[in-house]
């Protein structure tokens, strides 16, 4: 999940909390050397430590310490005193600046107040530390951990959980961290933002207690019946409800005290104050929601709203945007700006309304403006507004709504006000922080494809561009056509993959053990060497595409194969985990370290691991039979047919390539190619049935995957990605049936505007698609136009954003890599650019030993030259048996057990 953390360390990339600069902010005892006999380690922005000789239990009751950024210094150094002086082992946050980020308003709801972690021996040791530490701390204010169960008033609380990592598959195929329940059996380890107890867990009497009467005095509360929650932040949720005294719908706006604050050091409790006071001064003006009361229940604020009917703009937007559905028509295009137009014209007329009164709204954004069923709008959210006058900086604008040199004033609501002129268009204004000039071929967009009013282009570009902006520097253009376009030769295409391969040597840094290459937040997750956000990707793209010359690639290479050796904890799937970078390692020449990475799949137990592509059975499988071990690879197939037949778990996410049952039927696929046996081309169509299942018609002719409101054309988890698999089977069964859908799929690829460019869910992945399924002409030229819409500058080359717009990636799964990727795969005819298993050969071969595999077989023929075949062999698990044991592979390594959970 990408936090707030993860933005305050680089401008440009997404980056590890414990990267930001803190050094001013640190707590004296974070410097301080550990006391004698005891141990001290610093991870993640944590200081540990632990008494030498002493061994944690690996779960149990553990105690939060809260508290803000005043007392915290206070907390740190009692607890240090209390828990050195009784042996007690604890970690406490480094700084003063990372508990901001923890108790920020866009900080996991489940990690808010966490300033110190305190890890009992025993129910004894855990009682004797909660009375003893709390009358130390009596006093002390601090959020409320909400994972958590409260001893007393604060500032400690309690849950049950891990104190050494340890790792299971979720029920949705996900891998989690872990505890044991008293059978031996893993169980994820839920760390959600409500205090549970596992059913198995002991509860020591003292505690059970405290949970009954944290039970009783949560009874009765407000007269109010909450309906839906509508939005959740750390500093406290947005709730839909009915007024059970009178029947009327209202709107609930929470606020936590000590939580959601911001860098003014306002509380929740603070800014809804001020949002109260706000209302009121702009009372009886149909654009804003009426304020009925301001109530308390228990320890949270709540401000009671009108409720208001209508849609969010950027819910309207979707809904309406003939750009993002394919086939969009000059007469849609007028519709669509006409409806535009008059909404504008509405929002405008309300912000002039609060500016008439004195208020400046502050957040102007689309998720910030409710379109009425007639048609008004009425503007909401106003915990950032302000009073004309009053010197007051708003500091939780949206990204692509503010501008450093506009933050006072009306201007915060007039330059935010052009970017909405522009998004109801174009919503890719989040890009123009990379770049000064984005906003100008954002705006010839708009003027292209959409009658807007005369001078309406001229407004924006006046009113969007910055007061002083140096001039672009010198970097390859993106051609406005296709790889046969006017203007868009080979030259000129070559100009372009090299710029590509040129920004992501730059980011490159090997100097740090955590990643080889910016990219998305879940590299940091434990895929650091994964392939669809780590090193393997990034590397195997670069050989793929020709970019990896130069002398610097045999030393990414080695990063990326001493990186996976030291990762704890690594997942087993192929584009989240080992099987991916075993693959990737043997494309680059270093198979024995393939055959190590391989060997180390055989300590998972895959029991509960989902079918899909990209973490799951078939993606493992499919690196399995690539290295040759057709057995063990056909056995992982059979585990998935028992739960075709058993309609057995619905994979993670559901549906498609990478996570739904189209990765399995590749799979079979590639398994008929290895052994011919006809029965897997049934599995494949029978798997490939399931997501088609999922599929519908849009538009009277356009096929994708419905997800709620919305159709998914992607290649991760759309239509794409389906209609590839369906390419694939049809490569060895005729079926005019599906060759019609897999044709109409093909044909649904042309949507223009994508708010994302990466592989696996944006511009893209439908390119790659639409060149795998032998797309030509206007669709290619269509994705090709839409990725230079994302296109940024970094350094003076081409790069491409992460999911979300807010940073840059270089990534192959959301960023430039799998940009590089798609792009030569199209422009190039002999490209070799593809990602694994789908060649645009067909994946013949995939079933052919690999050069690790030759080592392998030769293990494999020297164990069961020496092992039984047994009861206990037939009692095992199929997944688990499955995997690979080569006796001359490194020893499986799961990584030194971290005595910190």
């Amino acid at each position: 999940m990408l936090a707030q953390g993860h933005l305050v360390a680089d401008p440009l990339f997404v980056d590890a909390p414990d990267r930001i600069e803190d050094t001013a902010s640190r707590f004296a005892r974070s410097g301080q050397p550990a006391p004698p006999g005891w141990r001290r380690a610093e991870r993640g922005g944590w200081v540990a430590l632990r008494r030498r000789g002493v061994r944690l239990p690996a779960q149990g009751w553990k105690v939060h310490a809260s508290a803000t950024a005043e007392e915290a210094a206070r907390v740190v150094d009692t607890v240090w005193e209390y828990c050195v002086e009784r042996g007690v082992s604890f970690k406490f946050l480094r700084s003063r600046a990372l508990l901001a980020l923890v108790n920020s308003k866009r900080a996991p709801r489940s990690a808010g107040g966490k300033l110190v972690t305190i890890y009992p021996r025993g129910e004894e040791a855990l009682e004797r530390t909660l009375k003893e530490l709390s009358s130390l701390l009596r006093g002390v204010k601090g959020p409320y951990i909400l994972s958590d169960l409260r001893w007393d008033e604060g500032p400690l609380y309690l849950r049950y959980g891990g104190f050494s990592p340890r790792y299971c598959f979720a029920r949705d195929g996900e891998y989690v961290p872990a505890v044991v329940r008293p059978d031996g059996e893993p169980v994820p380890d839920v760390r959600g933002p409500v205090f549970r107890v596992p059913p198995w867990a002991r509860v020591p009497g003292f505690v059970d207690q405290r949970i009954r009467a944290a039970r009783a005095d949560g009874s009765g509360g407000l007269p109010f019946t909450v309906e839906k929650a509508l939005h959740f932040s750390n500093g406290g949720g947005v709730y839909r409800a009915t007024d059970r005294r009178t029947g009327r719908r209202v709107v609930l706006r929470e606020a936590r005290p000590y939580a959601g604050v911001d860098d003014n050091g306002m509380d929740a409790v603070a800014r809804l104050t001020r949002e109260h006071a706000v209302l009121e001064r702009l009372r009886g003006l149909r654009c804003v929601p009426e304020v009925i009361a301001r109530t308390r229940h228990w320890e949270h604020h709540f401000l009671v709203e009108e409720f208001v009917e209508g849609e969010r703009l950027h819910e309207a937007i979707a809904r309406r945007h003939p750009l993002f559905r394919p086939g969009a028509g000059e007469g849609e295009a007028a519709e669509y700006a006409r409806w535009a137009c008059a909404v504008l014209e509405r929002i405008e007329a309300a912000v002039a309304a609060l500016h008439g009164r004195g208020v400046v709204f502050g957040d102007l954004h689309p998720g910030n403006v409710l379109v009425r069923p007639d048609g008004g709008v009425c503007l909401v959210d106003f915990e950032t507004a302000f009073e004309e006058g009053e010197g007051f900086t708003p500091v939780l604008g949206t990204a692509g709504f503010v501008a450093p040199w506009a933050r006072s004033g009306r201007a915060v609501d007039a330059y935010a006000l052009d970017c909405l002129r522009l998004a109801v268009f174009c919503p890719l204004t989040e890009l123009t922080r990379f770049d000064p000039h984005k906003h100008e071929q954002l705006i010839r967009l708009v003027e292209d494809r959409f009658p807007v009013p005369p001078g309406y282009g001229d407004r924006l570009r006046k009113g969007l561009a910055p007061p002083v902006a140096a001039p672009p520097p010198p970097a390859a253009g993106w051609p406005d056509g296709g790889p046969d376009g006017p203007g868009a030769g080979p030259c000129r295409w070559d100009a372009v993959l090299d710029s590509l391969g040129e920004a992501i040597r730059r980011s490159a840094t090997p100097e740090r053990a955590d990643r080889l290459f910016p990219g998305d937040v879940r590299q940091f997750d434990g895929q650091g060497t994964a392939l669809a956000f780590g090193a393997a990707g990034v590397l195997y793209a670069l050989r793929r595409t020709g970019q990896d010359g130069g002398p610097c690639f045999e030393g990414y290479v080695d990063w990326l194969a001493r990186a996976v050796e030291r990762t704890r904890w690594p997942r087993p799937g192929l584009y989240d985990g080992l099987a991916g970078v075993a693959y990737v390692l043997d494309e680059l020449g270093r198979p024995e370290g393939a055959r190590e990475t391989l060997g180390r799949l055989a300590s998972f137990d895959l029991k509960g691991c989902g079918p899909g592509l990209f973490g799951g059975l078939a993606g493992i499988a499919l690196v399995l039979l690539r290295f040759g071990d057709v057995e063990a690879a056909a056995r992982l197939g059979g585990a998935l047919a028992t739960a075709l037949d058993d309609d057995g778990p619905a994979p993670a996410g559901g549906v498609g390539l990478l996570r739904g049952w189209s990765g399995p039927a590749l799979l079979f696929v590639r398994l008929f190619a290895a052994t011919g046996e006809s029965a897997l081309l049934r599995h494949a169509e029978r798997a490939l049935a399931r997501d088609v299942a999922r599929c519908g018609v849009s538009g009277g002719r356009y096929v994708g995957v419905r997800d709620g409101q919305r159709w998914l054309p992607t290649l991760g988890g759309g239509g794409a990605g389906v209609g590839v698999v369906l390419h694939e089977y049809l490569r060895h069964r005729e079926d005019p049936r599906l060759a019609r859908l897999r044709d109409r799929v093909r044909d649904s690829l042309g949507t223009e505007l994508l708010l994302s460019s990466g592989l696996l869910d944006g511009h893209a992945g439908l390119l790659y698609a639409l060149t795998h399924l032998g797309g030509r002409g206007a669709p290619v030229r269509t994705q090709l136009r839409g990725l230079g819409l994302h296109a940024v500058r970094f350094q003076g080359e081409l790069a491409f954003p992460t999911e979300g717009l807010l940073r840059l990636s270089m990534d192959l799964g959301t960023g430039t890599a799998g940009v590089l990727l798609a792009v030569h795969a199209a422009v190039r005819r002999d490209s070799a650019a593809s990602l694994p298993f789908l060649r645009p050969d067909g994946g013949r071969g995939t079933g052919r030993p690999s050069v690790a595999a030759r080592h392998l077989e030769a293990a494999r023929h020297h164990e069961h030259g020496q092992q039984g075949h047994g009861d206990d062999d037939a009692r095992r698990d199929a997944t688990t048996e499955a995997m690979p044991k080569p006796p001359r592979a490194a020893s499986p390594r799961r990584g030194p057990a971290r005595r910190y959970g």
